[in-house]
């Protein structure tokens, strides 16, 4: 998945990890942002469907290794993109990254 000029105007993506979040409350809360006129749209993610981790970037580089030593499929071959992207992006920093003033 390659990035486009108006993808790239995205990055960097930040979400919100809750722990302990339900299903009503989530639904609660992305109500609450798109009526803050904040301009973003949130994306709800059920975990009984989707796996969301958080990975670092030294996890990020050990798994693309892995896939990308792994019989191509289409599968791994967009993971690999996917991660080669992130890891191209995050090296050249973005605006409001946890260690910014």
């Amino acid at each position: 998945m390659l990035m486009g000029n108006d993808e790239e105007a995205d990055f960097p993506y930040w979400s919100i990890d809750m722990p302990g979040l339900d299903e009503r409350r989530a639904v609660e809360l992305a109500g609450l942002v798109r009526q803050s006129g904040a301009g973003i749209e949130p994306t709800l993610v059920d975990p009984m469907l989707w796996l969301t981790l958080h990975l670092d970037r030294e996890t990020v580089e050990v798994v693309r290794d892995a896939l990308a030593s792994a019989p191509t499929t289409a599968v791994t071959a967009s993971l690999v993109e996917s991660f080669d992207e992130w890891l191209d992006q995050s090296a050249r920093g973005g605006e409001g990254g946890a260690d910014s003033p």
